[in-house]
C-alpha cells in the first residue's frame, strides 16, 4: 500500500470513528464488548483474585547481587521451552549496556522445560519461571517482592517482550543516555491517550524518588493476578501515569506523541515508521505482521526480525 493510500484510509477511518461517537446510541458490538468486560470483572471478584505474589514460582537462578544503582526486570511469556530469538537479543543488549537483569518467565509449561543458555543466564542478576497468572504486571511486582522491594535504585526498569529489537545498536545507546540523563521521576519510551493518557508499559523507568514513593510501593504491593489482559490494561496500564502524577511524580515520554488526533493516538501502532525514523529503537509485535512485507518495514527493520519464525 503507498504512502498516500494510507493516509486515505487512515484519514478515512478517522472520520467513520468520529461520526459513529457522535451517533445518540451505544452500536451493538460495544455493547456487546462492554458487557463482556463487565461479566468478567464480577466473576473475577466472586471467585476471589491471589495477590501477584502468591503465585507459585520456581527460581532457576534466585535474585543475587540486585543491590546496584540499576536493575531490569525483564518479563517475557513463553510457549515453547526456549526463548523468543528478540528476546535474547534485547536482554543482551541491556546487559552490554551495564543493566542487571532480572528475567521472570511467564509460561504454562513446567517450570523445569524452559531453557536458557548457560551464556545468558551466567550474565543474570535472577532467573524465575512463573504461572502466566496475572500476565506481564504480576510478573513485575512479583519480581520486585523476590528482588527484596528495592527503592534505593537510580533506576528501575519494567520491560516486556511486546516490543522487537533493538532495530539499530546506536538508536538503543542513545535512548538509553536520555533514559539515564534524564531529570523525570518515571521515564517511558512514548505516551498514549487511548483511554486515558499514559506512559505505555512495555518499557518503563522509575527512579529514586519514584521507588521511594508509598503510591508506587503500594501499587505493587497490592497487585492482583487478574484473570484477563484487557483487565490488566484497564485497571494498571492507564491507570498507573496518573496515580503517580497525582502523588506529584514527574513522568517523561522519551519519544512525545506524534500528532494529537484522538481517534488514532498511539504511535506505536499508527506511526510505527515515523517512531523509528525519529530513533524509537523498537517496533511492536503486534505490528510487525501487519506491516513486514511493506517497503517502510524492509527499510527500517532487520532481515532478521522480519523472519517469521522469530
Amino acid at each position: 500500500m503507498s504512502s498516500l493510500a494510507a493516509n486515505l484510509l487512515r484519514t478515512w477511518r478517522a472520520y467513520r470513528r468520529g461520526f459513529k461517537s457522535r451517533l445518540p446510541y451505544v452500536r451493538r458490538r460495544e455493547y456487546r464488548r462492554l458487557m463482556q468486560k463487565y461479566e468478567q470483572c464480577l466473576e473475577a471478584v466472586n471467585h476471589g483474585l491471589p495477590l501477584a505474589t502468591n503465585v507459585p514460582v520456581h527460581a532457576v537462578v534466585p535474585a543475587r547481587d540486585v543491590q546496584h544503582t540499576e536493575l531490569c526486570l525483564f518479563v517475557t511469556h513463553a510457549a515453547v521451552p526456549t526463548l523468543k530469538p528478540h528476546v535474547v537479543e534485547h536482554v543482551q543488549h541491556l546487559l552490554d549496556a551495564g543493566m542487571p537483569v532480572v528475567l521472570i518467565v511467564n509460561t504454562i509449561l513446567a517450570p523445569e522445560s524452559i531453557t536458557v543458555t548457560p551464556a545468558l543466564s551466567e550474565r543474570l542478576s535472577g532467573l524465575y519461571v512463573r504461572p502466566n497468572i496475572g500476565f506481564d504486571f504480576a510478573a513485575w511486582a512479583h519480581g520486585w517482592f523476590l528482588c527484596g522491594r528495592p527503592t534505593g535504585l537510580a533506576h528501575l526498569l519494567l520491560v516486556n517482550d511486546s516490543i522487537v529489537g533493538p532495530l539499530s545498536s546506536a538508536a538503543f545507546t542513545s535512548m538509553m543516555q536520555r533514559l539515564r540523563s534524564s531529570s523525570a521521576d518515571v521515564v517511558g519510551l512514548t505516551e498514549s491517550t487511548q483511554t486515558r493518557p499514559h506512559l505505555q508499559s512495555f518499557f518503563l523507568a522509575f527512579g529514586r524518588k519514584a521507588l521511594q514513593s508509598q503510591d508506587l510501593q503500594q501499587f505493587f504491593e497490592h497487585l492482583y493476578a487478574l484473570p484477563t489482559k484487557e483487565m490488566v490494561i484497564d485497571a494498571y496500564e492507564t491507570q498507573l501515569t496518573q496515580r503517580l502524577r497525582a502523588a506529584g511524580l514527574s513522568t517523561e515520554a522519551l519519544f512525545p506523541a506524534l500528532t494529537d488526533d484522538r481517534w488514532s493516538p498511539n504511535d506505536t501502532f499508527y506511526r510505527w515508521a515515523d517512531l523509528i525514523r525519529a530513533g524509537f529503537p523498537f517496533i511492536k509485535t503486534s505490528v510487525l505482521p501487519r506491516v513486514a512485507h511493506t517497503a517502510d518495514a524492509r527499510a527500517l527493520v532487520p532481515a532478521r526480525f522480519l523472519d517469521p519464525a522469530r
